[in-house]
């Protein structure tokens, strides 16, 4: 572990964080508990909103259908799980794939990865009336036409880059 002190003086493991995460949520306006000289066991969990405790009690309901992993960005290294529904990426913690340290995405709906139990299929698209770029494999996504994705398929929203990997597919599906 290699343990850094940032300039505003918050430590944190630069081995996994390329920047301050506790400087990347004040920006982000994500309020921090002080814990300078208290116990972290004495402090409560902090939940954000209420959304986000709600997000996880709707994803306990929803069995995962697969993953996407940071592999370029400010949340390099970090992997989010999706879900046999619409999910959707945001910089939001309320979003299902919330890239909360990525400053050139939107805060909500940026894009979406619906999971179809139909076809085991799972299609990226944008909204209708966004001005947010998305590409897939360095192919622009456009809202009047989404994609079906495969394995390993590149994801680019903002400055991040996200790997596609899918747990659910025709071989297995979730009963």
């Amino acid at each position: 572990m290699n343990l850094v002190k940032c300039e505003n003086g918050h430590y944190y493991n630069a081995e996994k964080l390329a920047s301050c995460p506790h400087c990347a949520n004040e920006k982000i306006q994500v309020p921090v508990p002080d814990l300078t000289g208290a116990r972290q066991s004495a402090v409560d969990t902090y939940i954000p909103e209420k959304q986000l405790s709600e997000k996880y009690k709707i994803a306990g309901a929803c069995p995962l259908a697969g993953w996407l992993v940071c592999i370029d960005g400010n949340m390099k290294g970090d992997c989010f799980t999706l879900f046999t529904r619409t999910n959707c990426i945001g910089r939001d913690t309320s979003m299902d794939v919330a890239l909360f340290q990525e400053p050139t995405i939107l805060r909500y709906h940026h894009a979406t990865i619906t999971y179809h139990t139909d076809t085991a299929e799972f299609t990226l698209s944008t909204k209708q009336d966004s001005t947010s770029t998305v590409f897939c494999n360095e192919q622009p996504i456009t809202p009047k036409h989404s994609i079906t994705l495969a394995f390993h398929d590149r994801i680019t929203v903002g400055r991040c880059t996200l790997a596609f990997i899918p747990f659910c597919c025709k071989d297995f599906q979730w009963e």
